[in-house]
């Protein structure tokens, strides 16, 4: 009896170390490796929030521009904003990794802060 108490209470605490992390909110998978219409279908507002922010530090760091830094709240404002605009104008299967890289190749100055 002992051990199958010592058995139960190690499985529930291994299901309670399992949660997500900041990189696969919104279902799981990665923030990069979602379509534009889950981005803009499925997420909410604080889903799209970090996925502009998590967005734009790779695709900074792909560059090598301080991509280990969170931008400006102005800068993930705007990246936000644009992912949307982008994904409404017909780039539905588009994976928001790819789509992310070229709005900040396509600006990166604006983006840089």
């Amino acid at each position: 009896m002992g051990q199958l108490l010592a058995g139960a209470v190690l499985l529930v605490a291994a299901a309670g170390c399992g949660g997500d992390s900041d990189n696969d909110k919104g279902g799981g998978v990665p923030y990069g490796a979602q379509t534009c219409s889950d981005y803009v279908g499925r997420l909410s507002d604080g889903e799209r929030w970090d996925a502009a922010e998590e967005l734009l530090i790779q695709a900074k760091g792909i560059d090598g521009t301080d991509g280990d830094r969170s931008p400006a709240t102005s800068s993930i404002e705007a990246f936000e904003q644009a992912l949307g605009e982008t994904c409404d104008r017909g780039s539905s299967d588009d994976l928001l990794a790819t789509v992310a890289d070229e709005l900040y190749a396509s600006n990166a100055a604006f983006y840089s802060y």
